[in-house]
């Protein structure tokens, strides 16, 4: 009995939709992931900074005193902070679907031309744990300054863990995907890719 492939959950999303429709989303998802950082992030960060500290801050605190001055300053915009965390969970699921439309594209171009389609559908599993791991910070920065008396330390780990992860991914997520890009150009413009058989393949514009 043949294993279940990792990839098979991201093939499947693929193949749901048409190029054009994954285009379709790729744009919207753009304009929305865009718009949160210039209309949502860039305003309330600069409310909250208002109070001496960032989110950031709070994300990279180590110790319970750090985490109580600045849960105690951001009481005054404290309505911001909670906004902010709205407005992280409206760009982790733009940023989604926006970077597994691109992938879904790459990949449905890159299919026969053998080993280069792994590349998007590795972005995608990349995309799927560095959303996971987004969203699981903002839910420890949530539950911290929901309770800002009785919050459990551990919390404080957790966030600082969580965080790191989230920016190793990211770090190797980024460059996949522009990489995913290249080479479904290459392989819609190009010769240069070969085909599953060995054959090099031509652009489907001839």
């Amino acid at each position: 009995m043949r294993r279940p492939s990792p990839f098979r959950p991201v093939e499947r999303y693929a193949d749901a939709l048409s190029p054009r429709a994954h285009g379709t989303v790729a744009a919207v998802s753009l304009l929305v992931f865009v718009g949160v950082i210039v209309f949502g992030f860039v305003p309330v960060t600069r409310e909250i900074e208002t109070s001496g500290y960032s989110t950031t801050d709070l994300q990279g605190a180590t110790t319970r005193e750090e985490v109580d001055a600045i849960l105690q300053a951001f009481e005054p915009v404290m309505e911001y902070v909670v906004l902010l965390s709205v407005l992280d969970y409206l760009f982790i699921v733009a940023g989604f679907l926006l970077f597994f439309s691109v992938h879904s594209i790459a990949l449905r171009g890159l299919r026969p031309h053998g080993w280069p389609v792994l590349v998007p559908k590795v972005g995608m599993l990349l995309t799927v744990c560095s959303r996971l791991l987004d969203s699981l910070e903002n839910l420890w920065v949530i539950l911290i300054y929901s309770n800002p008396d009785g919050y459990p330390t551990v919390l404080i780990g957790l966030t600082n863990a969580t965080e790191s992860l989230k920016w190793a991914v990211v770090a190797v997520e980024y460059p996949t995907l522009g990489l995913a890009v290249v080479l479904a150009l290459l392989a819609r413009f190009t010769g240069l890719l070969g085909s599953d058989d060995g054959q090099v393949s031509r652009g489907r514009s001839e």
